[in-house]
């Protein structure tokens, strides 16, 4: 079975290193029909109503997708997890020696970071958050931790803060970007871009909207998933990595992963129906909207999701000048 899972990443990625990708047509309306602005107060209240449940996913609280590579255990879902913090931190190019400054751009509760830090002991790790209660929970885990001593949580909006131009070494977002605003994700880019040093990187890994075409209702249901998930629009992987270029990152290199994330998004359907029979129907939170949210968007992802559809998800690496 890994084999053949490792088989279809191959396949996914073939090609698409370093290549400029196609865009599709601008539709308009797609990523604003049937959502709400993301505003700050609704992203806030997702996040502090459905936080608490990514303990289902995660016991690190790593609260994004898997990467698969060949010889793991498809049914480990936290070693995948953990692989995904590993990808990222490889396309960094850090000197595991060196007494790097690394920036998290939507750190949630910190299991990215506490991750690099076992790995970059020398390392400054900074990680910003627009959510009180991810910021009290992270540093709560932080504090339970001899490597959570290297990190500091803040909390701040990444496309406007008061951090020093230039001073950090490496940033990057893991499905993070995805909330920030527009299509190319400007506002988020121009942000990375003044931090960043001369010579600094930058890795995001996100779902995009890539080439390809909507099918029928798809249009409808990336709406929904949009909403569910507090997001005004994904990104559009040919207008973000144009951004890039404009603002001045070179070597931007774009691959798209989706093979590599799907044999986590499978474990989707068995840890939602863990989920409620056991948090909704003996847990004693509430279900809000917001929790419901929740469990409904991972579903629909794959109705819009390549192969059938134009979001995919994307590693997108690329150095300041």
């Amino acid at each position: 079975m890994n084999a053949i899972l490792d088989a279809a990443a191959a396949v996914d990625e073939k090609g698409l290193a370093g290549k400029a990708v196609q865009t599709q047509p601008d539709f308009a309306g797609i990523g604003d029909a049937g959502t709400e602005t993301a505003r700050p107060e609704r992203f806030q209240r997702y996040y502090e109503e459905a936080g608490p449940d990514y303990a289902a996913w995660s016991p690190e609280f790593n609260m994004h997708f898997g990467y698969f590579r060949w010889s793991m255990n498809p049914f480990r879902r936290e070693a995948m997890l953990e692989q995904m913090n590993q990808e990222v931190l490889a396309r960094l190019h850090l000197d595991p020696g060196a007494r790097a400054r690394v920036l998290d751009m939507g750190c949630g509760l910190g299991a990215s970071l506490r991750s690099f830090a076992r790995q970059l002991p020398r390392a400054v790790l900074t990680g910003i958050t627009l959510v009180p209660w991810q910021l009290d929970q992270g540093q709560q885990l932080n504090r339970r931790c001899l490597e959570g001593r290297a990190i500091r949580l803040m909390l701040g909006d990444y496309e406007h803060t008061d951090l020093p131009t230039g001073g950090f070494d490496a940033a990057y977002a893991i499905e993070s970007s995805c909330y920030g605003a527009g299509r190319n994700k400007s506002a988020f880019l121009r942000e990375a871009h003044r931090l960043l040093r001369p010579g600094g990187r930058l890795v995001v890994a996100d779902g995009f909207v890539g080439p390809g075409k909507w099918r029928g209702p798809q249009r409808a249901i990336y709406g929904k998933l949009c909403d569910c998930w507090a997001i005004e629009m994904l990104g559009d992987v040919a207008k973000f990595t144009r951004e890039m270029s404009r603002l001045g990152f070179r070597d931007v290199v774009v691959e798209r992963a989706q093979g590599r994330v799907t044999p986590s998004v499978l474990h989707v359907p068995w840890v939602t129906l863990r989920f409620l029979s056991t948090a909704v129907v003996f847990g004693g939170r509430k279900m809000t909207r917001a929790r419901w949210n929740n469990l409904l968007a991972p579903l629909l992802l794959p109705l819009v999701g390549y192969p059938i559809g134009p979001v995919a998800y994307y590693i997108v690496s690329a150095t300041r000048t």
